[in-house]
């Protein structure tokens, strides 16, 4: 963490955000078009993630290793953004996306500075981890450049809720699968050992509730400028 290569990937992976932020505002990218950049991203580190972490299976043959299975929030955001591209225009659209370009934007940042999977050049994961976050991050961006979401106290609430219910969801899959050593959206233990303000020093219940903390405040903090200036306005 925070290494020599850390910083590389840290800074390729911000340019190819920069780069992609300037393109879509010049060429005024669609939704459409955007949604298709980032389903193609999605897929191909989907695809690499799989065909890179197959596992044997019980009874013959290979199985996805469980533990990447698409339950971190990140991946979750897979079905998402396939959604806004394919899915039929509305409400529960526009609820998506409005999470995505806010979950999207700080997930991929604590994605990227905290990169579970390590940063070595030599490994495919390290490529699928930035790629994927650096697209998501870009999209997120996109998202609320173009004015498709437009973080304000209602989105706030709404995101919220989504969040919430996306942890109960998680602490049962965990779970259920915790012979598999699974730790999806970070329920069981801190992603990493030794972090300043997320570990087990203080038990489990503390833990989680400074994450849950995190997660609402990082969001909050988010949503406020976008609500201050709105009020301005009116």
């Amino acid at each position: 963490m925070f290494d020599v290569e850390h910083f590389i990937w840290i800074f390729i992976t911000v340019f190819c955000v920069i780069a992609l932020s300037v393109i879509s505002k010049k060429k005024n990218f669609s939704l459409k078009t955007a949604g298709y950049i980032m389903s193609t991203i999605s897929l191909i580190s989907e695809i690499s993630k799989i065909m890179s972490d197959m596992t044997e299976g019980g009874k013959g043959g290979y199985v996805l290793a469980p533990t990447s299975l698409p339950f971190h929030l990140c991946s979750l955001m897979l079905f998402g953004v396939l959604f806004i591209t394919f899915g039929k225009d509305g409400k529960a659209k526009q609820i998506v996306i409005d999470f995505i370009a806010v979950a999207g934007i700080l997930g991929s940042i604590c994605a990227i500075l905290i990169p579970t999977v390590g940063t070595d050049f030599l490994n495919i994961q390290s490529y699928q981890c930035f790629v994927y976050h650096g697209g998501l991050l870009w999209f997120g961006i996109y998202l609320i450049l173009s004015g498709k979401s437009k973080p304000c106290l209602k989105t706030l609430g709404r995101n919220m809720i989504i969040l919430l219910l996306l942890i109960w969801a998680l602490i049962y899959v965990n779970s259920v699968l915790s012979v598999y050593n699974v730790n999806f959206m970070y329920l069981v233990r801190p992603p990493m050992e030794n972090l300043p303000f997320l570990n087990l020093n203080q038990g489990w219940y503390i833990y989680f509730l400074r994450l849950v903390g995190l997660g609402v405040s990082i969001i909050s903090l988010f949503h406020l400028p976008f609500i201050i200036a709105q009020r301005k306005k009116k």
